[in-house]
């Protein structure tokens, strides 16, 4: 059920309802909550987004779980290409590193973020 937020004016400071309306119930005046008999309006305010998924990774079957490993391999990419020297492999390579790499003693995987 949706979240409105409306203004009430109606003694010296103002006072903000959050008041649940089904859509067919809405209306952008009501009578005012606090008694007074006024009518309050409807505050417009910025819409907050919860972090979740977009169409287009729904439609493609990306999960919460997916997309999270995701960013975490973009990131690790982008320390590995800070942590070493521009012109060495490790900065270099584009490949997906799982951390093997540095249990086997073939590189030292960097897990500090700057």
């Amino acid at each position: 059920m949706p979240r409105y937020e409306y203004v009430c004016k109606c003694y010296d400071d103002e006072k903000i309802y959050v008041i649940n309306l089904s859509f067919e119930d809405y209306k952008p005046e009501i009578n005012c909550p606090c008694g007074s008999g006024n009518f309050i309006k409807r505050k417009f305010s910025s819409v907050s987004v919860q972090n979740g998924l977009t169409a287009k990774e729904k439609q493609f079957g990306t999960t919460t779980k997916r997309k999270g490993m995701a960013d975490f391999m973009k990131d690790q990419k982008e320390v590995r290409q800070k942590s070493y020297a521009p012109d060495s492999r490790e900065a270099k390579s584009n490949e997906i590193w799982l951390g093997k790499e540095g249990l086997d003693g073939v590189t030292h995987l960097p897990i500090k973020r700057d």
